[in-house]
This record gives C-alpha cells, structure tokens and sequence, in this order.
C-alpha cells in the first residue's frame, strides 16, 4: 500500500461534500466547507484541508457549531458590516462576509465586512483570493483559540491571529501571503505530531515552558512561540480588530475548536476587497505586479538559493500540478477519512487506501 494514496480533486471534494451533508448540513454549506479544506489541499496547506474533516464533523454532531445557522447581517452600511455567524462553521460565515465585502467594493471601493459568533475558517488566503477574479485585492483576518505564548510568555495565552493578502498579477500566478503569526501554525504542528515527524526546537515550548522538538507537546499544554514581537504585535491588532472591534470572544475567551467539540467558539474575523480599478486601471496594475516580480527575482543570489520566489508562488504551482495529478493523502489521514465514512454511512473513494478497494463499501 502506498502511503499517500492520491485522489482526483472532484473525487475527494464529491467525498467531502457527502461527509458534509451526512452531518447535517445543507448542500450549498457542504459546497462552501468542502471548498476551503479541498483548496488548501490543493495549494499544499495540508495542515488546513481534509485532516481537519473528523474535527469539523465533530463540531456539528456534538453541538459546537450549528448545523442549520442563520446568518444575519447586524450592522450595514455602503462600505461596511458586521455579521453574526449563529455559530455556523467558520468557513460558511467567511465566504458570506467576503462575498460581501466584494459587493460592497463595486460601488464603494472598498468593502470592510466583520464577523462575529463564528468558528474556525481555515485557511484565511482562500478569502482573500475571492477578490481575485473580481480584479480586487483581498485581505482576510481571525482570531481564534490562544495557543500561542506572548513575547517573552512560556504559556498560551493569545491565538496565532492568522492574516491573509491576496493580489493579481498579469503573467504570473496570484501573489498571496498567508501566514499565522507564530514561528509555525498550529495546524502544521498537528500535521507533523499525525505523521509521527519531529518539528524545529523553535516552533513550541512544552507545558513546563520549554523548548522542544515533540508536536505531541502543543496537545498537551504546550505554546507556540511567536513570529518574534513583530509578530506578536500583530497578533494583538488581530485580537483588537477581529474580536474587540466585532464584539466577539477574545483570549482566553475562546476554546479549542478542535478539542471542545461541543461547544461555541465565538470569535471574529474581518473580510476586506479593494476595487483595484478605483485607484488604476486593473491590466495596469497587473503588468505592473509583473514588473514587480521580475525584479525581485533578478536579485542576485546568496550561495546555495536557486531562486527567490514570491509570496504564495509555490503554492501557485502545486495548485496547478494537483489539479492535474490529484491530491495526496497521508496514510493517517486517509485512515481517519475511512472511519469518519464508516461512522456516517458514506461510501469512501475506492482510490483512498488502495489495499482495500474490495471492502470500501461504507454505507452498511
């Protein structure tokens, strides 16, 4: 058996939306959830796709996120809102509040959307790329659980507060930058304690504040460390801006969504479009951006560099590889998928664990 058995994207993205719909989601939110874990899969974020499936369908089934919710709009204005998520799956209110935030930017500039009530929405460049096809730059941002230490802290006590840009290019693939305000996300430290891999000593302090190379230890109490005070200040603006500003849970505030399955997140998240063609004609803009690439990357190399790439480029690459080939799925994971599709009576893809392509018939 291989042990990343690799599935066409509209294979796994038909599983997840079933998985989706058996926990009791609508088809259009199964759609919109399934959307963001099958695109960070795509781009390589596999910290942030369908390894995080069984902890979303454990929020659902256990009562921490609302199967059915009502989004409504609390505040509204030609440039801004605020939302309120009625405890959907983050993802489902991040789409709503960027689709907006897009509208918006058509007849104002620029759309400021916020979000309250929510729950984890992944990984923020999937909203922030949005604005993208629309000829606009998109900026995602969200509080969310305190796993990380302050600077000069050895416990968590604020979230990694991550934040996303996202801008077109003419030639080029999108320039995004998507990052947690950590050394490393906390995701990508659960994907490395699944597959039974060490991580860098400077990534997380154990519970007893001290540095190690075990992701085990963040399950266990430990703390990420910050992207330096420059990150940690960012992560404050993050808490202020995504969860004072919105009204929504903060710090401590805010459980494990991953671990406290059953009950309410409550943070907040910001969506912001930018009308490119309010400020320069967008093909412009676009062969500029192209400019600016290329003279970045005509920097002259320091020894043992092949080349410097921009933000979001290598993830722009094996989005397009992917597409094409499919997308890989560590063993653990797949086996976690095989019994999520026991549990909820949906037929798992033959292709998931080749090995046992005669006894994948899930729905008994």
């Amino acid at each position: 058996m291989s042990d990343h058995p690799t599935l066409p994207v509209a294979q796994l993205q038909a599983f997840v939306i079933a998985i989706f719909v058996a926990a009791g989601l609508s088809e259009a939110d199964a759609r919109t959830l399934a959307a963001s874990l099958i695109e960070a899969d795509l781009r390589g974020t596999h910290s942030h796709g369908v390894i995080r499936l069984p902890f979303l369908v454990d929020r659902l089934l256990e009562g921490g996120a609302n199967r059915q919710p009502d989004i409504r709009v609390v505040n509204d204005a030609p440039g801004t809102a605020l939302l309120d998520g009625d405890r959907a799956l983050g993802a489902i209110t991040a789409t709503r509040a960027m689709e907006m935030a897009i509208e918006k930017a058509r007849t104002q500039g620029i759309g400021f959307v916020t979000a309250r009530n929510s729950d984890f929405i992944g990984t923020c460049a999937h909203y922030a790329m949005k604005a993208l096809p629309h000829d606009m730059i998109g900026i995602a941002w969200t509080n969310g659980f305190p796993g990380m230490a302050p600077w000069g802290g050895r416990s968590n006590t604020i979230g990694n507060n991550p934040i996303a840009f996202a801008a077109p290019s003419l030639s080029h693939g999108p320039i995004v930058l998507d990052m947690a305000l950590s050394v490393a996300a906390g995701g990508r430290i659960r994907l490395a304690a699944k597959n039974g891999e060490k991580i860098p000593r400077d990534w997380l302090v154990d519970s007893g504040g001290q540095p190690t190379d075990d992701p085990q230890a963040l399950a266990a109490g430990g703390a990420l460390l910050p992207l330096g005070y420059k990150g940690y200040g960012l992560a404050v603006f993050g808490e202020i801006l995504c969860g004072v500003l919105t009204g929504s849970r903060i710090l401590g505030e805010i459980p494990a969504w991953f671990k406290d399955t059953g009950s309410a997140i409550g943070n907040g998240h910001l969506h912001i479009a930018i009308d490119i063609a309010r400020f320069v004609e967008p093909e412009a803009f676009k062969l500029r951006m192209d400019g600016l690439v290329s003279l970045l990357k005509a920097t002259p190399l320091m020894p043992e560099v092949r080349e410097i790439l921009l933000p979001g480029e290598r993830a722009w690459k094996t989005q397009q590889h992917q597409e094409k080939h499919g997308i890989p799925v560590p063993s653990p994971v797949a086996a976690d998928l095989m019994a999520l599709a026991r549990r909820l009576g949906v037929a798992a893809p033959a292709s998931l664990l080749p090995s046992f392509s005669d006894s994948l018939d899930c729905t008994t």
